[in-house]
């Protein structure tokens, strides 16, 4: 099989020192030996390393840092888990493992090696074809695409090769980003199976739970709760298998007493001097709809702790734009991403995200009005 180069980091040659390790065949470049010792590792399809354990009497163990193509990682007596570009692994010292490619990607990450005292490495046994082909049908349902490759194999093969590969290894968001726009258009869309199944794959790529929480909070001022509530309870439970201890560490902003003041003081930070007192125009039969944007929407959302207003007006512009019908809205909101230095080129990165989740006509929509919107912007 021909070698690819797959990001900025070269490929390197064979890794014949290690060969006796790998089922399939492997990359590496020594990036760094000085202060710790980096390599990148690539993989073939469907190639992957021996079970290993990184022994140390102090600190030690290794991190992964995925730069492209699609894999596994899985500890011994533990669910594989799917890798994707910008996940990070931490891999304890004592701790049994594996990690390689998936059998239709290749797959690239950095190691790095945990500084620490006795530090040794033990290889173990080879991963077995059996083990090996249990991670299809264990790894989250995002990367199989909820169980159809039995039953639309040629579907799902495209639609995997389309979403996983050639879609997220274009551009240059980081994984984090990236996965947030995801989810949040995923929440505008109304895609609730898909948002679960790419779940545990946004928090391995390193979304922290409480931005979750904070997304579909958000998501009420935009979606309501009708629509949202499905989201939460799904949430609740991928957290529960993983772990997570809930509630969260609150992240209130504001007080309700100060949530009117804080919440048009947002506005004015976000939209400009424009928005100042915003809540106390308009007709007054409605200008209590403008203040209720100013002290929930803004103060008791926007104000919380969680994410920046740089991330809100990205996740609100894919709430927007992923649910349709909002263009005015949608004009305002992308004027505010750019004046928070969310510009043109990042917001068509965040669009061509979208296109397998919401699918051509709304991403398309989506790209006139950002284009409409710069055009006013540079008159």
């Amino acid at each position: 099989m021909e070698k690819r180069e797959m990001s900025v980091f070269p490929t390197g040659k064979p890794n014949d020192a290690y060969a006796r390790y790998f089922v399939g065949q492997s990359y590496l470049n020594m990036l760094s030996t000085d202060q710790v010792t980096m390599g990148n590792v690539t993989f073939e399809p469907g190639c992957r390393n021996n079970w290993h354990i990184h022994h140390a009497r102090k600190g030690g163990g290794q991190m992964l840092l995925v730069t492209a193509g699609n894999g596994y990682y899985q500890e011994w007596g533990k669910e594989p888990v799917a890798l994707y570009p910008g996940a990070v692994v931490h891999i304890p010292p004592e701790v049994k493992h594996w990690h390689g490619a998936a059998p239709d990607s290749w797959f690239q990450h950095l190691a790095i090696e945990v500084p620490g005292e006795g530090c040794t490495n033990e290889w173990c046994e080879a991963v077995s074809d059996e083990e090996y082909a249990a991670c299809e049908s264990n790894v989250p349902a995002f990367a199989r695409h909820c169980g159809l490759s039995d039953t639309d194999p040629e579907f799902t093969e495209r639609f995997n090769h389309f979403a996983l590969r050639e879609v997220a290894d274009s551009g240059d968001l980081d994984g984090r980003t990236r996965m947030l726009a995801i989810l949040a258009a995923l929440a505008g869309s109304q895609g609730t199976d898909e948002f679960g199944a790419l779940l545990p794959a946004a928090l391995e790529t390193g979304v922290r739970p409480v931005e979750v929480k904070e997304l579909l909070y958000q998501a009420v001022a935009y979606l309501g709760i009708g629509r949202v509530l499905p989201f939460l309870r799904v949430v609740n439970e991928v957290f529960a298998r993983r772990g997570i201890k809930l509630p969260l560490e609150g992240q209130l902003g504001t007080t309700l007493e100060n949530r009117l003041e804080k919440g048009s003081q947002a506005q004015v930070d976000i939209f400009g001097e424009r928005m100042r007192d915003f809540w106390k125009s308009g007709p007054e039969e409605s200008r209590h709809i403008n203040r209720w944007l100013a002290e929930n929407c803004f103060g008791d959302y926007y104000t919380r702790n969680g994410l920046d207003y740089r991330q809100r007006e990205m996740i609100t512009f894919c709430f927007l734009a992923a649910q349709g019908g909002c263009e005015p809205q949608l004009a305002s909101h992308i004027a505010a991403n750019i004046r928070l230095g969310n510009d043109k080129a990042f917001l068509i990165q965040i669009i061509s995200q979208w296109v397998p989740f919401i699918g051509y006509p709304r991403c398309l929509n989506a790209l006139r009005c950002v284009d409409e919107a710069v055009d006013r912007t540079e008159v």
